[in-house]
């Protein structure tokens, strides 16, 4: 997963260098580069936080019991 980030980033950083103006390139690198991997970061933090809850659920679940 973090080798297709990384060639997604380089991807968009050859986009914005290739551009005219420091907005165009400003543009592009917020856009197509800083909020799609904030997006997959926070959605593989919050999976791994549920997971991380549910097995902790699941282990007091078996302390009470036992």
């Amino acid at each position: 997963m973090y080798l297709i980030l990384m060639g997604w980033l380089y991807v968009v950083l050859m986009l914005a260098a290739a551009q005219n103006s420091w907005a165009a390139t400003a543009a592009i690198l917020f856009s197509l580069g800083f909020l799609p991997t904030f997006f997959v970061a926070h959605l593989t933090r919050s999976r791994l936080r549920r997971r991380r809850e549910r097995a902790m659920e699941q282990q007091e679940k078996t302390d009470s019991g036992a």
